[in-house]
């Protein structure tokens, strides 16, 4: 028999249990292997609704059955695989269609040299990134010197075939949760931070963060961690962890803005120019079969209207969480899950196999 309680780790799949049985659609949980090439989920939430069934897990949503290579389904971004995989790629695809994106180039691990001795060609500051990576691992923003260029360069290059080197753009990082054809939820992604009170360091700051934290137990925000990559960056902004930061400063730890490294996610709705929701709902419908994502956009100004130079959209992301949405830092809740099992139950998901192609990795 199924196990049918929830994992305590994949709230997300909760989210959508809860929003589901509060509209009467049956759910369950089953085992199955999306895939042996990757550490995909094996337990998910199978949903049945609109006289189809869909499998959840950890942000990946599947129509079952679909799919006549793989047992459990097909990825409800299956025709848009080949652009949302490769960040360049989907940057190139978006800039063509008008919208804005940092410039980046691509190298290849098995010429570890031209993307070393490419840093004198590139106006810093620079990110380096993998190509195809995900959830913000490796990602290494505001890199201005080449002792830490070439350092992130071979970081990332042991772990991943293709290295994405592209302008560090600044501002504030807003993901935009796209379910075809609009953006239903908004979220501001602040790095791990701190504020100073006049008279403690940034260590004991951040203590107090983490046991906030804790008491707070809000899902998907996980404690701040102090490791090599956060004194990096501090040392990189000019701090240390003993330092006092004055009242009221706000300190940012990373450059990333992952909740698993830390990061606050909070409801900016009310602080963010109107006009960005169409422009974001724009360039994701240009996407052939793009049906539910995340866009990552960096805006240096959300107050102002959306146009070239001040947003940058940073990628487009596969298998979305939706938990931030539900139970942001600070805000109110956005039902991202709601949005998602409305859109099934109206039969508007319609998922195709890409292209074959023999050079994808």
């Amino acid at each position: 028999m199924d196990d049918q309680t929830d994992s305590p780790d994949d709230f997300h799949a909760i989210c959508l249990r809860a929003t589901a049985h509060a509209h009467g659609w049956a759910t369950r949980y089953v085992q199955g292997v999306y895939s042996r090439f990757q550490p995909y989920p094996s337990r998910w939430l199978r949903v049945e609704i609109g006289g189809r069934s869909y499998l959840f897990a950890s942000g990946m949503l599947l129509i079952e059955g679909a799919d006549p290579w793989r047992g459990l389904g097909l990825h409800i971004n299956e025709g848009a695989t080949l652009l949302t995989r490769d960040k360049q790629r989907a940057k190139e695809f978006l800039e063509a269609q008008g919208f804005g994106t940092p410039a980046g180039r691509v190298f290849r691990r098995t010429d570890l040299s031209a993307a070393l001795d490419a840093f004198p060609s590139f106006a810093t500051p620079v990110c380096v990134k993998p190509n195809q990576g995900a959830k913000g691992e490796l990602v290494f923003p505001g890199i201005g010197d080449r002792v830490r260029y070439e350092r992130a360069i071979r970081r990332v290059a042991a772990r991943h075939q293709k290295i994405l080197v592209e302008e560090s753009v600044s501002g504030q990082l807003i993901r935009f949760f796209y379910v075809r054809p609009k953006v239903v939820a908004i979220k501001l992604s602040r790095p791990a931070s701190i504020v100073g009170d006049g008279s403690a360091g940034i260590a004991r700051l951040i203590d107090a963060k983490n046991e906030l934290r804790r008491r707070r137990a809000v899902p998907g925000h996980s404690d701040i961690q102090v490791d090599d990559d956060l004194r990096d960056f501090l040392a990189m902004t000019g701090r240390s962890l003993d330092d006092v930061p004055a009242p009221s400063e706000r300190v940012f730890l990373r450059g990333t803005s992952n909740g698993a490294t830390g990061a606050d996610s909070i409801d900016c709705r009310s602080d963010l120019h109107p006009s960005y929701s169409d422009v974001i709902a724009a360039a994701c419908n240009a996407v052939p079969g793009l049906n539910l994502t995340a866009a990552d956009v960096m805006i240096r100004d959300p107050s102002l209207p959306a146009q070239r130079g001040n947003y940058w959209i940073l990628e487009l992301n596969r298998n979305p969480g939706i938990t931030p949405y539900h139970f942001p830092w600070r805000g109110e809740a956005q039902d991202v899950a709601g949005a998602i099992l409305n859109f099934l139950e109206q039969g508007a998901a319609t998922a195709s196999a890409p292209p074959a192609t023999s050079c994808e990795e």
